[in-house]
């Protein structure tokens, strides 16, 4: 045999190797790959440290006299989106309403499908944007035929808390329907590595207590307050109904900034 053939078979060898380790390493790479995955936001209702039991549970008006309890809870969560370290992901069409009033003590919004590995933001918001309100439009759970629609010209309502104030006896109705463009608040959550369970779960307290502080952590730091300061709440009975009145859903609606947490 030649000095050329056996170069020949040498250099046949050598790219036969190479291209059985770029195989093999393909191979690694497809399978070390995360696969995709369901993404599980689940919203958990408390007021307080107590969690939200419809109907039959009594608490303590943080603001005054008597004890409320509620019968009906829901808000709009929509645009979220995923921050990754190289890039982020906006889900379609992200209109969601989260309803606590079926059996389970939670609701939850699942994104499926898609590889999680890594997250390190979740961002949504809570109520409708100003250009989907405006439309009254038919997108995710947008449906301008629910009760969660007053008409064209108002939008949605972002948040429905319905219930009964009782005081000596007395049954007071409690209805609290937060709309208007400017009550929509978008919400950043840096995602922690152990936050992420192998189920693709991320857990979030809903403190309704929190629509009734006075005063919010955001506004505290815009007026620099240094000190423990102790937490002052609307008095229920003093404001029952807020609906249109935009002072008071302002006032509701400045605990969107801080009322949903990581659990």
């Amino acid at each position: 045999m030649t000095k050329y053939n056996n170069s020949k078979i040498n250099k046949s060898k050598v790219f036969f190797s190479l291209l059985m380790l770029a195989l093999v390493l393909v191979v690694i790479s497809v399978w070390l790959r995360p696969s995709p995955q369901d993404l599980t936001l689940r919203f958990h209702p408390f007021v307080g440290n107590k969690p939200l039991v419809l109907n039959t549970q009594s608490y303590k008006n943080p603001g005054g006299n008597g004890e409320f309890s509620i019968r009906d809870f829901q808000l709009f969560i929509s645009n979220i989106r995923l921050s990754f370290p190289a890039k982020s992901l906006t889900e379609q069409e992200s209109y969601h309403l989260v309803r606590f009033d079926g059996n389970k003590a939670f609701d939850q919004i699942v994104i499926p499908k898609i590889e999680i590995s890594n997250l390190k933001q979740l961002t949504f918001g809570v109520g409708i944007d100003p250009k989907a309100n405006g439309s009254l439009m038919f997108s995710g759970d947008l449906d301008p035929n629910s009760r969660m629609a007053w008409n064209w010209q108002v939008g949605y309502k972002f948040l429905l808390l319905e219930g009964t104030l009782t005081i000596d006896n007395s049954q007071l109705p409690l209805v609290y329907h937060i709309g208007f463009d400017e009550s929509y608040t978008e919400l950043n959550f840096d995602i922690p590595n152990k936050i992420m369970t192998t189920k693709g779960v991320i857990n979030f307290k809903v403190d309704l207590l929190r629509l009734f502080q006075k005063t919010h952590p955001a506004s505290k730091e815009l007026i620099k307050i240094e000190s423990p300061i102790s937490v002052e709440y609307i008095d229920m009975s003093e404001m029952p109904h807020v609906k249109f009145y935009p002072k008071d859903v302002k006032a509701l609606a400045e605990g969107f900034h801080d009322f949903i947490s990581l659990m």
